[in-house]
């Protein structure tokens, strides 16, 4: 079955805003991608890394799963301009 991707586009607002939250929850990397693994969402900690950083977008089943391990309301992940 085909995985829908979001777009994150020239300003990777989704990636920035995975990010502020994995740290919040003081996670590293490699902690959210086993999580995601024990969940059955196979993903490498450099993909994770990717789209932190804009390079790649991330799938819906991704940001659900990650409502999850952060906590927080879907919405978060589209949030501008979030102090940290």
């Amino acid at each position: 079955m085909k995985q829908e991707k979001v777009m994150q586009g020239d300003t990777p607002i989704i990636g920035k805003n995975i990010k502020r939250l994995r740290e919040k929850n003081r996670l590293r990397n490699i902690d959210v991608v086993t999580r995601l693994q024990l969940n059955g969402i196979a993903l490498s900690s450099s993909t994770l890394s990717k789209i932190e950083r804009g390079y790649s977008n991330p799938t819906t089943s991704l940001l659900v799963a990650l409502t999850d391990i952060f906590g927080c309301d879907f919405n978060a992940f589209f949030e501008e301009d979030v102090k940290h």
